[in-house]
């Protein structure tokens, strides 16, 4: 009971950041848009080598201007721990390397450091599959101006993602759709006015290839407050209206039998 609280609890005060959030952002005149188009490839990978505990290995690779040019390589690794209602544990740690792209460049390409613990939960609602995933990230950001780690940020970051699948077809190989919403919320002392981070929306079609292998491939609305430290009027937010064609590839192959 007291877990279900704590999710609920969770659960309220995202949306709740979120409402705020959302609401001083279109509250303010002053904004610049920029449209972008990106592709990415994915693979999750959640490998049990014990009851109870796995790896989760994960690579993404980010384009801009779909594949014509680098946007961000991330690469994503933690152990997971699975507990006896369902439930999965993780903590783990990321990598991830920015590239200037777009009308709103970074002035070089810059490294990020990214300690983060993660839960995640199922449930069933007749036919259609739902997945919640609490995320806390400890980020550590370099310096755009440079390229270089040293004189960095650090900030907390808030996730929730809500997602849907559900079966298309029947037998060993289903064909399913899924859908997906997740919130960004910015947290920290280098934060500063920025608190909404993102938003992205999501819808795909999948296949079942075994129980173990899947694939998705969809597309993903990405809403970004992008930061600056510039506080002339029309520069403080500058808001990225991102277009995603997405591959990703789901694997629970274990380590052990």
């Amino acid at each position: 009971m007291k877990f279900h609280l704590i999710r609920k609890t969770l659960r309220l005060a995202l949306v709740t950041c979120l409402l705020i959030s959302t609401a001083s952002l279109y509250a303010q005149q002053a904004r610049l848009h920029t449209t972008n188009h990106h592709a990415w490839l994915m693979y999750f990978g959640n490998h049990k080598f014990s009851e109870r505990f796995g790896l989760h290995a994960e690579v993404q690779w980010r384009r801009h201007d779909l594949f014509a040019e680098s946007q961000q390589l991330l690469l994503r690794t933690g152990l997971d721990y699975y507990l006896k209602n369902g439930a999965r544990l993780t903590v783990g740690y990321a990598f991830v390397e920015t590239y200037p792209y777009g009308d709103f460049a970074v002035a070089n390409a810059f490294p990020e450091h990214r300690i983060w613990q993660q839960l995640a939960t199922t449930q069933t609602l007749g036919k259609v599959r739902l997945a919640h995933r609490y995320r806390i990230e400890q980020r550590m950001i370099g310096n755009s101006a440079t390229g270089e780690f040293e004189n960095g940020r650090f900030e907390h970051r808030f996730r929730y993602m809500a997602k849907a699948s559900v079966n298309l077809t029947g037998g060993e190989h289903p064909v399913f759709a899924a859908v997906y919403d997740e919130i960004f919320i910015n947290a920290g002392k280098d934060v500063a006015y920025n608190i909404f981070d993102q938003n992205r929306a999501y819808a795909a079609l999948g296949y079942t290839f075994s129980p173990t292998w899947k694939l998705e491939v969809g597309y993903l609305y990405q809403l970004v407050q992008l930061r600056s430290l510039d506080t002339t009027a029309g520069t403080r937010n500058r808001i990225e209206d991102n277009h995603t064609f997405q591959v990703g590839v789901y694997s629970t192959i274990g380590f052990v039998k």
